[in-house]
């Protein structure tokens, strides 16, 4: 690896010939038989690549953020790859590494358990790597590893008529990468034990997240596909779990089309309606008992002289399996990011990982508004805990308990703003001094409730009771905004944060129509 470092010079683009499996299928064709057709040495060159176990990919790039390494690991420019590869290790100069897979030989599962092994090397080399630089500078290594291993470039012949595919093949590939847009949303608010205590599926809970941000930005549920897998069976692999039904419909026009007309519990039940209906299709699929891939089957077992049953012409049957939502989870503690493209044009392809503390996930489309859809999800994934852990409430208690918040925010800003008190007391353990608020300290406005209104200043009393005995606290808290550059960061919060809270939760409050 070291020689192919130190021998190799950064490649053009234009003599590419991993660009060239980029291209749509019947282009790739006409330039592999160009390519072989230049020269016989060729053929034996792309013998050597096509026969390789796999590849190795040595990248001058230094992805960082998730959407980098999303991008590195998807297409890059398209020159360091060769797309028919069933599988390339990735390495880049910044020493991250990822994989790109050709899907139609394997699926998720099996190229889970291949870099669970590849990582679980990688990671034993590093450890001992420290007792190999013992015995000598990296410098010697490389120096004796160049001596005893050599390297032989493979070089390919061209011809006016295979640069002229290789241009082409790199137009369409520059065309289809600005056409598309991938997006990450980092969700680590909660994941899958907080989930697991709303006693719902978290897979089920994620797939009906997908729905609700679907709906909010479309307005309309779209077909949706979720890979479930077969592997229980010899030679399986994956099956069709459809995420839409009847229930996950209703409760997305309920938080959408007409919140107004059911309270939280009405809206928690059919949401848990849909969950449970989504986890047992689920389940069947697996077990072999899903419907689409016996119909892909009876599909293509068709002659080419037999008639079309009308079912697979049939709009209904034909637009079902039209994946406007293509989705699928791995989740894994090796994996920094995963994903993959739309398999429809105007659809998106959703990779999601649920790990315990977080939520992952990666979108795909053409300019459909990627970044958008993951703001949807994480505002759906937000309403929906919000909505399973207060379905006992009623409209009016979430509003007592919006105007809580907002009571604490003044309360903060009234602190931010106060006068500052030259020689403030510090911390004491008097008895007095926690007893009462010292002067100059403002504290909370009465509430507009009275003490015995049901059901309304529960939450304000709680936080005024706890605030305003203890001076301490109170000092602290002074002494803090203080260092802040402006009070004025304080007052600009209270006011769009008090604003975002009711907008929000808009479809969880009384409606003011």
């Amino acid at each position: 690896l070291q020689a192919i470092v130190d021998g190799s010079e950064q490649l053009e683009r234009s003599k590419s010939i991993g660009v060239l499996t980029a291209a749509l299928r019947d282009d790739w064709y006409a330039a592999r038989e160009c390519l072989l057709e230049a020269s016989p040495d060729n053929a034996a060159n792309l013998r050597l690549i096509e026969s390789a176990a796999f590849l190795v990919s040595l990248e001058s790039s230094t992805p960082t953020t998730h959407e980098e390494f999303s991008q590195a690991c998807y297409c890059s420019d398209g020159t360091n790859r060769y797309f028919d590869k069933n599988f390339q290790i990735l390495v880049f100069a910044n020493g991250r590494y990822g994989f790109n897979g050709e899907h139609s030989l394997t699926d998720a599962t099996t190229d889970m358990r291949l870099c669970n092994t590849l990582v679980s090397d990688v990671e034993a080399f590093a450890a001992d790597f420290p007792k190999v630089l013992e015995q000598g500078t990296s410098e010697s290594i490389a120096a004796t590893t160049v001596q005893y291993y050599s390297t032989k470039e493979i070089v390919f012949e061209y011809n006016s008529a295979l640069d002229e595919h290789i241009q082409k093949a790199i137009a369409f590939f520059d065309n289809t990468v600005h056409s598309h847009e991938l997006s990450t949303l980092v969700f680590d608010s909660f994941g899958k034990e907080q989930i697991k205590n709303m006693k719902v599926s978290p897979d089920a809970f994620v797939q009906m997240a997908m729905q609700l941000a679907y709906y909010r930005k479309h307005r309309h549920v779209p077909p949706t596909y979720e890979s479930a897998s077969t592997k229980s069976y010899s030679r399986g692999r994956t099956e069709t779990s459809r995420s839409v039904s009847q229930h996950s419909l209703e409760w997305c026009q309920m938080m959408v089309d007409h919140p107004e007309t059911t309270g939280l519990h009405a809206k928690s039940e059919v949401l848990k309606q849909a969950i449970v209906q989504q986890s047992q299709f689920t389940a069947l699929c697996a077990k072999g008992a899903g419907i689409d891939r016996h119909l892909l089957g009876l599909q293509y077992a068709l002659l080419p002289h037999e008639p079309v049953p009308e079912i697979f012409t049939n709009p209904t049957f034909v637009g079902s399996r039209h994946w406007k939502l293509s989705t699928s989870q791995i989740s894994d503690p090796i994996l920094e990011a995963y994903g993959w493209g739309e398999v429809v044009d105007d659809g998106y392809g959703v990779a999601y990982r649920i790990e315990n503390e977080s939520l992952h996930f990666n979108v795909v489309s053409q300019g459909l508004g990627s970044a958008r859809l993951c703001r949807y999800l994480s505002d759906a994934l937000t309403d929906m805990r919000f909505l399973l852990t207060n379905s006992h409430k009623q409209p009016h208690e979430i509003m007592a308990d919006v105007d809580a918040v907002a009571n604490m925010l003044s309360s903060i800003k009234l602190l931010s703003s106060s006068p500052r008190l030259s020689s403030s007391p510090r911390r004491s353990s008097s008895p007095d001094a926690q007893a009462s608020p010292s002067p100059g300290i403002p504290v909370a406005a009465p509430s507009a409730y009275g003490p015995d209104t049901e059901g309304s200043g529960g939450n304000r009393f709680r936080f005024r009771d706890s605030f305003v005995p203890n001076t301490a606290v109170a000092h602290t808290m002074v002494e803090e905004l203080d260092m802040l550059p402006s009070n004025e960061v304080i007052c600009a919060l209270e006011t769009r944060l008090s604003r975002f809270v009711k907008e929000s939760l808009y479809w969880a409050l009384p409606s003011t129509s």
